[in-house]
């Protein structure tokens, strides 16, 4: 099969070429590239891949061909993608609603999410949320098993499939197996609250080669594998390897990352331009400075404090008012956990309590967007935006910090990143905020907003250097290249323990 190169991916398909000549991807995630619905019509509709995992795969897949496994509560799906010219397969497991919503929003978003973030107190593991989290395990397990050879690439991704990679060689798979972690590894202390972790470890460690965000989240994982299983670790120039029962796991930090390429094409667009003079124009903004925050609402990412800082900032600088706003785009998030909804209602509070308290005709100092917005407006709010405001409790990464930097080519704008972003290990010319504090945040945000012209493009230009070093293609082709070193199978490499 040919493969189709897109702008930017080259390197990413010449290493799948070079290091896996005849294979597929066989991808596993929750969720799928594309999902297809009936239109009021009846007509077939399709929403189109969007985000950093779909970007990075999707061509490659549709140059070398395999199958991406997803599951979805109800009945299954099977689709040939993309829909105009079918390149690879799409299967969607159809799940019980009552096992999906036990193992999604139980287990998987209840229970690790909360932990993996430290935030212990809202962690709750239940004993039929675990079953039903191995049961979906098992059934990715067994539809990866059925259709991968051991030629191809079995990439797996994130919390939500953890015992995947150890029910795949329970049933007799032997092929190479990638497992992308995307949010923060707990300490092992904290880990110690998951009274399965053992099983979890154990799963994990059947693949080849473990990718994290940040090297944190490396050192975690390998410090829990030592202690509570005993795992001997190496370390090399490469990183570190984890030997457990005659098995070696190669771990390594690669921060995710986004299509740079694509937002700056954006960003460069006649469209973008007249987008942002409509915004402009609608926001009241021809004298005001604009300050943006996007965000999914959940409570890892800080917003209620972020607006507590905010409103510090308006109460120590009497001389914004009237001449800064605050976008918070809101996105709707796992509406059907309690903790969700609560921190919707939350924000709304604040955001209504800010504009009661300082806004007064002709100004609203906070609006609130609460639905999601595709690439194209995003841009247009980056371009606008003085001021992005990230300012999460804890992250795997963030993204919408790499989004804002690369969205301004015009070298202009200020980056405000909490130091417990992933994000902040690579973007550290960043104006860094504490966001646990408000007083804090506030400090933060008037330091961005107050800074001279000249050192926001000089950090502005650092931050656009390190997010073009480090791309969603660069990311995979450090991935496939890491798994080829890691799996037995292709390196060679003898892994019975000495």
């Amino acid at each position: 099969m040919a493969v189709r190169h897109t702008s930017g991916a080259s390197a990413a398909a010449n290493a799948m070429h070079e290091l896996f000549p005849g294979a597929r991807l066989i991808v596993a995630a929750n969720r799928a590239p594309y999902r297809r619905s009936l239109g009021p019509d009846g007509e077939p509709r399709w929403e189109r891949p969007a985000g950093g995992l779909t970007a990075a795969l999707d061509p490659l897949m549709q140059g070398f061909g395999g199958v991406w496994i997803a599951a979805q509560p109800g009945e299954g799906q099977d689709l040939r993608v993309p829909p105009e010219a079918p390149r690879y397969a799409v299967e969607v497991l159809g799940v019980p609603v009552e096992t999906y919503r036990a193992y999604y929003s139980g287990y998987a978003n209840a229970g690790l999410w909360p932990l993996c973030h430290n935030l212990v107190e809202r962690a709750h593991f239940r004993p039929s949320d675990w079953s039903s989290y191995r049961h979906v395990n098992r059934l990715f397990a067994e539809r990866i098993a059925k259709v991968a050879k051991p030629e191809d690439i079995v990439f797996l991704h994130d919390y939500q499939l953890a015992m995947v990679p150890g029910y795949l060689r329970g049933l007799g798979y032997t092929g190479p197996i990638a497992h992308f972690w995307h949010i923060p590894w707990p300490p092992t202390v904290v880990l110690r609250l998951l009274p399965e972790r053992r099983l979890l470890l154990q799963g994990l460690l059947q693949a080849d080669w473990l990718g994290f965000q940040t090297d944190d989240s490396v050192d975690a994982f390998a410090a829990a594998a030592r202690k509570e299983l005993g795992a001997r670790m190496m370390r090399d120039a490469d990183g570190v390897r984890l030997l457990y029962q005659g098995r070696v796991t190669r771990l390594a930090a690669v921060p995710i990352s986004i299509d740079t390429a694509r937002v700056e094409e954006i960003a460069r667009a006649p469209v973008t331009r007249e987008r942002i003079e409509k915004l402009r124009s609608r926001l009241g903004l021809q004298d005001a400075s604009l300050l943006l925050g996007v965000d999914r609402l959940d409570y890892t990412k800080g917003i209620p404090a972020r607006l507590d800082g905010f409103t510090r900032l308006l109460a120590r600088y009497p001389s914004l008012h009237g001449r800064v706003q605050f976008l918070q785009v809101g996105v709707p998030t796992r509406t059907e956990i309690r903790d969700y909804r609560r921190l919707a209602i939350a924000v709304r509070r604040r955001v209504s309590d800010i504009n009661r308290r300082y806004g007064r005709p002709g100004w609203r100092p906070v609006r609130l967007v609460e639905r999601n917005l595709t690439l194209d407006q995003l841009v247009a709010l980056y371009r606008l935006a003085d001021v992005a405001v990230v300012s999460s409790l804890y992250d795997g990464l963030n993204l919408v910090a790499k989004e804002y930097v690369a969205a301004r080519v015009d070298g202009e704008g200020a980056l405000c990143l909490s130091e417990t972003a992933g994000a902040y290990q690579e973007l550290r010319d960043a104006f860094p905020l504490s966001p646990l504090s408000p007083e804090r945040v506030a400090e933060g945000l008037a330091r961005a907003l107050f800074s001279s012209p000249e050192e926001r493009e000089r950090r502005m230009a650092k931050l656009r250097a390190a997010v073009a070093a480090n791309t969603i293609h660069t990311w995979l082709e450090r991935v496939l290249r890491g798994l080829h070193e890691a799996a037995p199978q292709l390196s060679g490499e003898n892994v019975t323990p000495v």
